[in-house]
């Protein structure tokens, strides 16, 4: 019996192993925002073992980059189309970037500006799949006057959704209602998102729910390098990316994070 116990948790322990190494095999992104009386923040860490963006220029269309974008509904009214106050902004690991603002006839339009701030940096070699890169890193900062609203009042709440896109085509998004890309243009189907005071209590713990707490010593030094110093840990959130087909890690360390289900 004795020995049927041990075989028994040998096994046990067996796949446990394999679960976790088959877990840690895994890329992600992982999502940072923070916000104070001016600026917006927001800061991605993306793995990816094949970086590849051409487009390095402000007001670009990044089509086919490496590329990360946020949408938001500054009255959270979920609406079921692009409204004046809808807003997204992206920006592809080479650098380039847009901004988008809504319009009454449910478009999100390129518009022309140069009052946010932003950058990017890749940890590997853009544009060269000979060789296995860790990933890219964005950060971005809009200013509240561009997004056409005041400093959100503490519990404030808008509509919101990130959507990381890979070069051969295929995209993730944080809202699991977002299927499409007629399904980026619906904020009904977005999260939310919520202002909060910096608390060591507040925490994000689900998708449908975001929550971003204010910063009150001293904002995010916007570089494109995601500083475990600078961000709110606890209100971060971590999407899991599709490996690319056939692909497979020789090795990988796994990183503790809080993925939301």
């Amino acid at each position: 019996i004795l020995k049927r116990a041990l075989f028994c948790a040998l096994i046990v322990l067996l796949l446990a192993s394999a679960s976790f190494a088959q877990e840690s095999d895994k890329d992600q992104v992982s999502c940072f925002t923070t916000w104070d009386d001016t600026f917006f923040y927001l800061a991605f860490k993306i793995d990816s073992p094949d970086v590849q963006a051409t487009h390095s220029q402000p007001n670009a269309v990044l089509t086919g980059d490496d590329s990360v974008e946020f949408y938001i509904e500054t009255d959270n009214k979920h609406s079921e189309q692009i409204t004046p106050a809808c807003f997204s902004m992206a920006v592809s690991a080479a650098g380039g970037s847009n901004f988008r603002i809504g319009s009454e006839k449910g478009e999100l339009s390129l518009t022309p500006v140069f009052s946010y701030k932003y950058g990017a940096n890749i940890q590997g070699t853009n544009n060269n799949p000979d060789d296995i890169d860790m990933g890219y890193s964005i950060e971005m900062a809009v200013p509240w006057r561009l997004l056409k609203t005041k400093c959100p009042a503490l519990g404030n709440m808008m509509s919101f959704n990130v959507v990381v896109r890979r070069h051969g085509g295929s995209f993730v998004s944080l809202s699991p209602r977002v299927q499409n890309e007629e399904d980026m243009l619906v904020p009904a189907k977005w999260s939310n998102i919520v202002f909060a005071a910096h608390t060591f209590g507040v925490a994000t713990t689900t998708r449908e729910k975001i929550l971003s707490a204010k910063y009150v010593v001293r904002s995010p030094l916007i570089d494109g390098i995601v500083s475990d110093k600078e961000w709110h840990r606890n209100t971060s959130f971590a999407i899991d990316l599709p490996m690319p087909p056939g692909f497979v890690y020789e090795a990988k360390f796994p990183v503790q994070r809080s993925v939301l289900a």
